[in-house]
């Protein structure tokens, strides 16, 4: 009856294995300083830099050296979000953290493979200077 044992083991082992590394190599959201986001964009031209914020916060603060808008409360965000490219790494940006937090976590689900949230958002990057 327990001849299959050893047998049963392997199996076990294959499918902890499995399921070991299905959670470590899911897609998850990295939180990046700034000192982090503009090395990133210096060293790997394929990151993709998004500003959530609205036209007007935009135009009030100015946005970050190469990066896109895409107001993460616009209607077809979505859609926006969607033509980006998901292979490449992304980095989102938004005020201060509230909106980049929700927008990466979507993103993730969508099915980017790297993203970046820059928690600290611009009013961070403006004490920077």
């Amino acid at each position: 009856m327990y001849q299959h044992l050893p047998d049963m083991k392997k199996i076990l082992l294959g499918l902890v294995s499995v399921l070991l590394f299905a959670c470590t190599s899911s897609n998850k959201v990295t939180p990046v300083t700034a000192d982090q986001l503009v090395d990133m964009m210096q060293k790997d031209k394929t990151v993709q830099l998004i500003d959530l914020r609205t036209p007007e916060e935009q135009a009030e603060s100015g946005m970050i050296p190469g990066a896109t808008p895409v107001d993460f409360n616009s209607a077809d965000f979505d859609a926006k979000i969607a033509r980006i490219n998901h292979d490449n790494p992304v980095i989102v940006y938004c005020a201060t953290g509230g909106r980049s937090s929700r927008a990466s976590a979507q993103m993730v689900k969508m099915g980017f493979k790297k993203v970046y949230n820059y928690e600290g958002g611009m009013r961070d990057w403006g004490r920077r200077k």
